[in-house]
């Protein structure tokens, strides 16, 4: 996983529309419309566990943060607890927050 930063730059060039979190899980040429709320996704269940095997979870984005992520060059004087663009309720019920390079979409 990259520094806070460039996850925040990440979510700042998505929420501008420039960036390749617009376009999570597409591949080749085609063209998935942008993230946006009620979108169901895939992300890892808890990404920041070293513990064993990652999995996957889906479940759907009910919140985006991206207009109020802090400015690309902001010094939070930390690189822990950064902002995250995305607000998702798994399908377990839990609440989780992932940047777009963090969430995919289902294939099949």
């Amino acid at each position: 996983m990259g520094s806070g930063k460039d996850s925040a730059e990440s979510d700042k060039a998505s929420a501008a529309g420039k960036g390749p979190g617009k376009q999570a899980g597409t591949s080749g040429g085609a063209k998935a419309p942008p993230l946006a709320v009620g979108d169901t996704v895939v992300t890892k269940v808890d990404p920041a566990s070293g513990e064993g095997e990652q999995t996957d979870g889906s479940g759907v984005i009910v919140d985006d943060f991206g207009d109020t992520l802090a400015a690309d060059d902001a010094d939070y004087g930390r690189s822990w607890a950064l902002a995250k663009r995305w607000a998702i309720k798994l399908d377990d019920g839990r609440l989780v927050f992932r940047s777009s390079d963090e969430v995919s979409r289902p294939t099949g």
